[in-house]
């Protein structure tokens, strides 16, 4: 089993709905067993465990504290630079019954490069990221987001692609190779917030003097606080369970990636402090 797979396979079993999943097999099987005690407090265990994991103010903490790492500015407020380099995630990929690529959640990365290249802050977008796993018939995600970059005003000639790479620190390595083949010496990183503080670790830590140009941010502060009940800011949900397992995928990615060597923290905090 190769590393990509494993980074997708390890973290599903502490990932909380998996974690509640195999607490409760657990609890069923001391049921039948007549544990019944042992088994009340597993089922305990499980509903904490989704409680906490769903509850919105909870999740909304876990992601803000790595999404406001680095502060989103607007195109005309963004620093120029040789190249934007954006990271895939964006699209689905046009597998069946899709006839094109579908926007997702990340999408926003595509809109906000587009809109930094009209702006003229930099000549030349590089879109790194290829398919995680194989599919057949299908080109890498990094072709996709080039021809929606072209609808949205990007040109074919100031796109280059790359669509080898399948996890942040692959797309790393794949762009120094361009850049320091085209001898490009700054760049605009644009990828999600959330994403952003292990991607421009990694870049940074290759020697890439890579500006953050966050987007795609989750977590934001209403103008209003009382738009809505205040119960449900406390209501446990699906959509807080997802950004508390996507939160916790950040932070297992971080320690991951500065155990395997793939961050050197010395490198970022010294380009942090240049910039």
């Amino acid at each position: 089993m190769n590393i990509i797979t494993l980074s997708k396979v390890l973290p599903l079993f502490v990932y909380p709905l998996n974690v509640a999943i195999g607490l409760s097999l657990v609890a069923l099987i001391l049921l039948l067993l007549r544990k019944t005690v042992i088994a009340g407090l597993m089922l305990v265990m499980v509903v904490s465990i989704l409680c906490v994991a769903g509850n919105p103010q909870i999740a909304g903490t876990l992601v803000a504290n790595i999404e406001r790492t680095y502060t989103p500015l607007s195109p005309e407020n963004t620093s120029s630079a040789d190249a934007i380099v954006m990271l895939a995630g964006a699209l689905g990929l046009p597998t069946t019954p899709r006839v094109s690529a579908d926007l997702q959640s990340g999408a926003d990365r595509v809109l906000h490069t587009a809109r930094l290249y009209r702006s003229a802050k930099a000549p030349l977008v590089i879109v790194s990221g290829g398919n995680i796993f194989p599919q057949p018939d299908t080109k890498p995600e990094s072709f996709y987001i080039s021809q929606l970059l072209q609808e949205w005003g990007v040109p074919k000639q100031a796109i280059i692609t790359e669509g080898h790479s399948r996890n942040t620190y692959q797309n790393a390595v794949e762009t120094k190779q361009i850049i320091d083949k085209l001898k490009i010496k700054r760049i605009l990183l644009v990828t999600s917030a959330l994403h952003m503080p292990r991607a421009l670790a990694v870049f940074r830590s290759l020697g890439i003097d890579a500006t953050p140009a966050v987007t795609d941010i989750l977590v934001t502060y209403p103008a209003q606080r009382d738009t809505h009940p205040p119960a449900l800011d406390w209501l446990p949900n699906v959509d807080a369970l997802s950004m508390t397992t996507v939160a916790i995928r950040e932070y297992l990615g971080m320690w991951a990636y500065r155990w395997l060597g793939w961050i050197n923290d010395r490198a970022d905090k010294s380009s942090r402090h240049n910039h």
